[in-house]
């Protein structure tokens, strides 16, 4: 048994590779800056995973959806939509990437989308975290962590084989939902910079500028069913709260929050005078539109899109 140990953790340690953008964490979605001909129309889609859309085939991913929707309704404009949404990404991320890359796309106009995981940055989950909450979100490496924590092979063989039973067994004991007030949710004040920031940007390069609540699935009363497919309190928001025990943010909680960062989105539109739109209450709470707290099914992502399409043609965004 020690030489199979010895022999398979070695082989571990030396095959040990964790990619990851030193900027970004995630690599963000590759534009090709190609020069914009005439006739061309550019819409910029930025947000997280809600954006992106990934566990959709491509062609059902929102921004596409929009795509051929906007070309239908303006057969003489060449609509080019690039989806700059990715896994993980923040307003902060969404900034650094616009700022340094996606401008030199020229987008005629920009859509722009976020919250959840701008909200999940308030907490420090050792998961994901290598140090305690700081203004710049430097103690968050998501997608990084094994870059900056790369786990022993003990604890590897522990997550691999034993995570799911101990998870199964314990997890009344060591995980507990709890009604979480909202200044737990300490990144609302950076969300609002790096928005704010963003936006500044955009506005910089001239372009049409479209703010967007994020819809969720919280809701007053859930059923089972729908409580069954959250995942993001118990993943992303736990707090240490002694030996053997966690605490994470129950629905209500959630959906507080949510509120009051898709209520930043709003103020900042109106201080701003920016157009918004009001996905959030436009999306209905159900599973038909929802796969699980905030990522849309195939109905989902075609009802944001006949949102988002209705909104730019009715607003006169797109001239046609």
């Amino acid at each position: 048994i020690l030489i199979i140990y010895l022999i398979t953790s070695g082989y571990y340690y030396s095959s040990q590779t964790h990619l990851f953008d030193p900027y970004l964490q995630a690599p963000p979605p590759e534009i090709n800056i190609a020069p914009k001909t005439q006739g061309a129309f550019r819409i910029l889609t930025l947000g997280g995973s809600t954006t992106r859309n990934a566990t959709l085939p491509t062609q059902d991913r929102y921004p596409h959806v929009l795509q051929n929707l906007i070309q239908k309704l303006c057969p003489r404009l060449d609509v080019q939509i690039f989806n700059a949404g990715m896994d993980w990404y923040t307003t902060k991320h969404s900034l650094i990437n616009y700022s340094s890359d996606l401008r030199e796309w020229q987008p005629d106009l920009v859509i722009v989308m976020h919250a959840i995981n701008d909200l999940y940055r308030s907490f420090t989950d050792t998961n994901y975290s290598v140090s305690p909450n700081t203004r710049y979100w430097s103690h968050y490496y998501g997608p990084s962590i094994k870059g900056a924590k790369p786990p022993t092979f003990f604890t590897w063989l522990f997550r691999h084989y034993f995570s799911r039973i101990s998870r199964c067994w314990f997890s009344g004991i060591r995980y507990q939902e709890t009604n979480m007030p909202l200044d737990i949710y300490v990144s609302l004040k950076d969300f609002r910079r790096y928005f704010q920031n963003l936006v500044h940007y955009l506005k910089s390069d001239d372009v049409r500028i479209v703010l967007m609540t994020q819809p969720y699935l919280y809701k007053k009363q859930m059923s089972n069913e729908e409580l069954s497919t959250l995942w993001f309190g118990s993943e992303f928001c736990t707090k240490y709260r002694g030996f053997f025990r966690y605490q994470y943010p129950s629905p209500l909680s959630l959906r507080n929050a949510m509120d009051a960062f898709n209520l930043a989105t709003i103020k900042l539109s109106t201080d701003l005078d920016l157009v918004l739109i009001d996905l959030e209450s436009a999306v209905p709470k159900d599973l038909q539109y929802f796969a699980d707290d905030v990522h849309y099914t195939k109905l989902g992502a075609q009802r944001v899109a006949q949102i988002v399409a209705e909104n730019l043609i009715s607003r006169d965004l797109i001239n046609c």
